[in-house]
């Protein structure tokens, strides 16, 4: 006869799941802190000796799972600010933006066998911007300067999502924590 864990357990175990659950600042930037080393670590598995063996499949796994635990960090601690958790969502999801554009690049550069993630049309924004560059380079001298400024802002784009989601755990860092009455 098997036996069910006991509220104890069960305690501990749904609050690292659930995103109801109240988290306090300190466990909450260790969390955040945590997750952030793993997803930087996590581009790792990106390199081409990974890739020639899982593709982007195991990247694309660590990089949802990390998105849920921040997901979760960043709720439990809101909740226990006593806010909402819609700003979560939004910065979530732009950073699901990010990654799978990141993920549309590296399939468009790295990756020339027939997967599953393969995909014709995903080189599309790649083929636009050297489109733009060779019109500016048959535009004369200022080619220099036009590539300059996309090199600039699709670098900037590239970190956008990650500045703000870091800018937003820090904010969500300082929230104060609301008591129970």
């Amino acid at each position: 006869m098997t036996t069910l864990p006991g509220p104890i357990a069960m305690r501990a175990w749904g609050y690292s799941l659930t995103p109801n659950a109240r988290l306090k600042p300190r466990p909450f930037i260790y969390g955040a802190a945590a997750v952030y080393l793993l997803g930087a670590a996590s581009h790792l598995l990106t390199t081409p000796a990974v890739m020639a063996r899982g593709g982007l499949w195991p990247f694309v796994a660590v990089q949802t799972l990390l998105m849920w635990v921040w997901f979760v960090l960043h709720a439990q601690r809101l909740h226990d600010a006593g806010r909402s958790v819609g700003l979560v969502l939004g910065v979530g999801f732009l950073y699901v933006l990010s990654i799978g554009l990141l993920l549309i690049v590296a399939n468009s550069f790295f990756d020339t066998s027939d997967s599953p993630m393969m995909n014709p049309n995903a080189a599309g924004a790649v083929e636009l911007i050297l489109l733009l560059y060779v019109v500016a380079t048959l535009l004369g001298s200022m080619h220099y300067d036009f590539a300059w400024i996309v090199v600039a802002i699709l670098t900037l784009l590239a970190f956008l999502p990650i500045v703000v989601a870091f800018g937003f755990t820090l904010w969500t860092a300082t929230r104060p924590s609301v008591d129970k009455a």
